[in-house]
């Protein structure tokens, strides 16, 4: 596996969840890594004491804040190896009890925020791969792009079109030196449900109780380490069953979750509301 010791790595929403546990796996591994979040608090706190990474604070969602982004990493480090799109966010819904901001913004940090960042960082990873014979790039999507069940509808549509991006660019890019991963992660132990409603960020001591069910956010980063050292392009399920959600869109499986879960959208929007209740207590 080649190694990523020195490699300038840009991490989107470094500062908590699967972008943290990112961060601090890549430190390790000796790449130079730049974290990037929304709260300057939260990514101060995710980054010290961690060797070998720095921190820009930056809303994904924002035109300017990603230009300026890809500008300072390359202004800083003088080049760069890798992207790893990761920021997003969330809202636990049915589609008709989703705001309308939540749905702009899920589009434009989720999708929007990963093509054109992905744009911006190209002429720089394709430079980095003629002169040192890669770069990557790599989307956290999530096991939800793979099959569409309620009440995750819409963050499904833009996790959809980050994977089906993946994809389309791995076409454009692999012949010359681009490698372009997709980690499509089941359910993770992080904050996502509650900040998805809005919850205000919180101290490391005071999340704990806010953490969703789900598998622990390294596992997630053991996978995107595994990939930015991959010679080939990979799309892995985190744990690998996951990978079974496509059967959900295989006839007749696919209609019969259309019936099956259409039925139990009024019990579906129960179970959110109270899980989200009990962990923004």
């Amino acid at each position: 596996m080649p190694d990523l010791q020195d490699r300038v790595i840009l991490v989107t929403g470094g500062s908590t969840g699967i972008g943290r546990a990112v961060v601090h796996r890549l430190a390790a591994d000796r790449a130079r890594v730049v974290a990037c979040a929304r709260d300057q608090g939260r990514l101060t706190e995710a980054l010290a004491g961690v060797d070998g990474a720095t921190g820009v604070r930056a809303d994904v969602s924002s035109p300017t804040d990603r230009v300026a982004l890809v500008e300072r990493v390359v202004a800083e480090h003088g080049r760069l190896d890798a992207v790893v799109l990761n920021a997003a966010i969330g809202y636990a819904g049915l589609v008709e009890d989703t705001p309308q901001e939540a749905v702009e913004t899920m589009i434009a940090t989720n999708l929007t925020g990963v093509v054109d960042l992905a744009r911006l960082a190209l002429p720089h990873l394709l430079a980095a791969a003629a002169e040192r014979g890669r770069a990557d790039v790599l989307v956290t999507a999530s096991s939800a792009a793979l099959a569409q069940v309620p009440p995750l509808t819409v963050y499904s549509a833009t996790k959809a079109g980050a994977h089906g991006f993946v994809k389309g660019l791995r076409r454009e890019v692999t012949a010359r030196g681009v490698r372009v991963h997709s980690i499509t992660p089941g359910p993770v132990s992080t904050e996502w449900l509650v900040r998805g409603r809005g919850a205000a960020p919180v101290s490391d001591e005071d999340a704990e109780g806010r953490l969703s069910p789900g598998i622990r956010p390294e596992r997630v980063a053991e996978q995107v380490a595994r990939s930015l050292g991959s010679y080939w392009s990979r799309t892995v399920a985190v744990p690998r069953w996951m990978g079974l959600a496509r059967l959900g869109e295989v006839p007749p499986v696919d209609r019969l979750l259309d019936m099956t879960l259409s039925r139990q959208v009024h019990r579906i929007r129960r179970i959110t509301d109270r899980l989200v209740a009990e962990r923004d207590g």
